[in-house]
């Protein structure tokens, strides 16, 4: 039995996959600890791992606001965005050493193994060294790896200060070669599978690519009676799944809506955050704060997102068509896979035009090509399978006993 702390942060893209493979960790007789946002306290504990916040609700709240206006500040700019201010202004220095920690109070000798997320999972790597025990850094896109050297750049330039003084606080150099330490890992997991690698630019060799890995138990439950009654009414509706961030604005909410208009077709549009939705909302529109996606995604005609990997795992074991307008800095490379792949059509938040959005989501809906490409890769998405060869994954960087 090994001690596996897991970190990891963002949204439940980010969040809920992380819970899952704790869960599976756990399942194989690991002591598995997430440290993670406060929001998500219930759900890991409902997994059965010990959870430990590394904020607040508020803090949280905070957090997701100031990614969006940062991300907000750089539409239409050619600048990088200012990750040391957002840094300082969150407490990310902070938030590292208290990740750092963590890991000390668990650490066994020959025992412990520290997971990641791959870009902002610093922590790992500076326990790593620390410690002596092994890190491994899981990527939730394919674009995690091809925008590293952007990555590294970005971090020596604007974090290094904060991440050696962390580091200096337990007697490790600062770093000297970033893109060297930021591929440094002792293992790299991709929670995509082989074919969606292959639709696109291909990760390292050394990326060991698992599959879709989503979280059924935190996405399952009874739809409410409202959404009930709408599905028996008449012809399937479009889903349009905002972000369980802050990070979508007017323009996604206005080409997807015209979209649907459209087409013609009933909208359940889901988001947390109404105060960003238009007001007041058009009579086909019907709003919930969330759904249970395990029950909900397989009974639309189509799903309207910005690029998440859960929603677009979940549109494909689902066997639905999604129309991406793909914002931020992965969900371009996600959008473009899914189309080679003939499951979706995408646009950049550049070319997020009603009209276009419009003409793509009544191609999704008519030509039956879509619905069956989506059935057909997601019937290859196993996430039994992929969270053993996960924890396989992760389990290999133990050193193996003596005389084993």
């Amino acid at each position: 039995m090994a001690t596996v702390v897991l970190t990891t942060h963002g949204t439940n893209g980010d969040v809920l996959s992380f819970v899952q493979l704790g869960r599976a960790l756990a399942a194989r007789g690991h002591d598995v600890t997430i440290a993670t946002h406060a929001r998500y306290g219930p759900t890991a504990r409902a997994a059965g791992i010990e959870f430990v916040a590394l904020d607040t609700e508020r803090e949280y709240v905070r957090y997701l606001a100031d990614a969006r206006d940062m991300l907000d500040a750089r539409v239409g700019s050619a600048s990088l965005p200012d990750l040391r201010g957002h840094y300082e202004r969150n407490d990310l220095f902070g938030q590292i050493r208290r990740e750092v920690e963590v890991v000390a109070r668990r650490h066994r000798p020959g025992e412990t193994i520290v997971v990641g997320r791959h870009t902002s999972g610093l922590s790992a790597l500076i326990a790593a060294e620390a410690f002596g025990v092994p890190a491994v850094w899981v990527a939730m896109t394919p674009a995690q790896h091809l925008l590293l050297p952007v990555q590294a750049h970005v971090h020596r330039t604007e974090l290094a200060a904060g991440v050696d003084a962390v580091r200096a606080d337990l007697g490790l150099p600062p770093v000297g070669d970033w893109p060297a330490w930021m591929s440094g890992a002792d293992r790299q997991i991709g929670l995509w599978p082989k074919w969606f690698d292959a639709a696109g630019t291909p990760t390292p060799a050394e990326v060991d690519r698992v599959g879709f890995l989503l979280n059924d138990a935190a996405e399952s439950g009874t739809p409410p009676a409202e959404l009930t009654d709408l599905l028996a009414a008449g012809e399937a509706p479009v889903l349009v799944a905002a972000s369980s961030g802050q990070m979508l604005w007017e323009p996604f909410y206005a080409a997807a809506l015209a979209a649907c208009r459209r087409a013609g077709r009933r909208v359940v549009l889901v988001s947390p955050h109404p105060e960003s939705l238009p007001d007041p909302l058009p009579p086909e529109v019907t709003w919930f704060p969330r759904l249970p996606y395990r029950e909900v995604v397989p009974r639309m005609a189509a799903v309207i997102h910005h690029g998440g990997i859960g929603t677009l795992g979940r549109c494909l074991v689902s066997g639905v068509p999604q129309l991406v307008l793909a914002h931020s800095f992965d969900q371009p490379d996600t959008g473009a896979r899914l189309q080679r792949l003939g499951v979706a059509r995408w646009l950049p938040s550049t070319r997020w035009d009603p009209d276009l959005a419009g003409e793509l989501l009544v191609e999704l809906l008519t030509e039956p090509r879509y619905a069956e490409r989506s059935r057909r890769f997601g019937a290859a998405v196993d996430l039994t399978a992929t969270a053993a060869a996960a924890c396989a994954s992760i389990e290999s960087v133990l050193p193996v006993p003596a005389g084993a």
